[in-house]
């Protein structure tokens, strides 16, 4: 097999909300598929991130995983990283994949309302890995985009300690 010289990161999220897929899910998805597919000449991995939420069927990452499958992605292509309950612990998790395979290049994809948080972690979570970023619509109504921003927003203020403290024990 050919060396592995990138990978596509594509971040969990719920799969269903209230019964039905999640529009945000669905657009990761398919942005990871995309970039895939434009970086195919470098042999990518995919690594599909996200734990099994309580009272759900599967983890974010195995329904990530299965979507890519359905549409023709091979699985020795996929990566599951299925502990992460947090984009923080997506990024350190993810780091550990690309430090056993070598890759040092990467994209990250994660919906659009979601981007600012994630840079500012994986920047700092995985030095010495070359990062660019794809955005997926977010695929929600303005209302709901309204309170995701929100949360994002909290989960800002609260981000440089958590990152602080990872860095200490890693």
């Amino acid at each position: 097999m050919a060396k592995r010289l990138f990978a596509v990161v594509v971040l969990g999220c719920p799969n269903i909300v209230n019964g039905i897929e999640n529009p945000a899910f669905r657009e990761r998805v398919l942005r990871g598929l995309y970039v895939y597919e434009e970086n195919k000449s470098h042999n990518p991995l995919i690594i599909c991130t996200g734990y099994h939420i309580p009272g759900t069927v599967e983890s974010q990452a195995y329904s990530l995983k299965r979507h890519l499958l359905r549409q023709g992605i091979p699985e020795t292509d996929i990566r599951l990283e299925d502990e992460s309950r947090s984009t923080l612990e997506n990024a350190i998790r993810s780091k550990v994949i690309l430090d056993e395979t070598g890759i040092r290049d990467i994209s990250v994809v994660t919906n659009e309302y979601h981007m600012n948080r994630t840079k500012y972690i994986f920047e700092h979570m995985c030095p010495g890995i070359n990062i660019k970023y794809s955005s997926a619509p977010d695929g929600v109504s303005s209302t709901i985009l309204s309170e995701l921003q929100k949360l994002e927003n909290r989960k800002m203020v609260n981000l440089r300690p958590k990152i602080i403290e990872s860095t200490l024990f890693n």
